[in-house]
């Protein structure tokens, strides 16, 4: 399981403080760039491609459809991660399939996607169906994350990921519970066949995200023989 970290500069500035020593441990770097505007994005990208080189990245405009911070049209949304993706190629491009659905068939070229779902209220009734659908685009990643009522719908999104990578091994899961309730879904996440957990250096991107410190201490506990 690789554990992923998000960084959220605010400003050329920010970014180029980043202190790239604190990242030690660290398998892939997600990059939210909605913490910028639409043109602060472009200009500060170098910065984060040339800083963070030599590690994967995840390029992230999380809108505010899906608890991020930038709204976009469908059109812009794509528009920019095209052109991230011409200069730098990132190794992951998160797309929001649910909020940009009717713009996907312009991304089928890219083989790099993280076909993601987020819902910050709760688990929807559909999850199975959510769970099909993106899996039968089989893309780079299948990424889920949901807001629990109850300890059973944390068990029950562990169950269905483990369910689902059972009977399409070949393709790649990243699911989460989110809030305090759901942290064992972050801590347990390859138990459930899930590929990457979520962790934060300095200000979590997700409720009930657990800092890395504690996350390596705690991966190295389960992974005592």
């Amino acid at each position: 399981m690789k554990i992923v970290v998000p960084i959220m500069p605010r400003s050329l500035e920010e970014a180029q403080t980043i202190d790239v020593s604190r990242f030690q441990g660290v398998d892939i770097i997600e990059w939210r760039a909605d913490m910028l505007s639409k043109d602060e994005i472009v200009a500060v990208a170098p910065a984060i491609f040339e800083k963070f080189a030599g590690h994967e990245i995840i390029f992230t405009i999380r809108t505010s459809k899906e608890g991020g911070h930038l709204t976009l049209t469908s059109e812009e949304y794509i528009e920019l991660i095209r052109e991230i993706d011409t200069i730098y190629h990132p190794d992951y491009i998160d797309f929001e399939y649910y909020s940009h659905k009717e713009v996907f068939q312009q991304m089928l070229d890219f083989s790099n996607l993280v076909l993601s779902y987020h819902n910050f209220e709760k688990m929807p009734e559909n999850i199975m169906e959510i769970f099909s659908e993106l899996t039968s685009l089989t893309p780079r990643m299948v990424k889920i994350a949901i807001m629990p009522k109850t300890e059973q719908e944390v068990l029950d999104l562990m169950n269905y990921t483990r369910g689902f990578k059972s009977i399409n091994p070949e393709q790649e899961f990243a699911t989460m519970s989110m809030g305090k309730l759901g942290r064992i879904s972050r801590l347990a996440a390859d138990l459930a066949g899930s590929s990457w957990t979520f962790a934060s250096l300095d200000q979590p991107s997700a409720p009930g995200q657990i800092s890395l410190n504690n996350m390596k201490v705690i991966q190295e506990v389960l992974n005592e023989d």
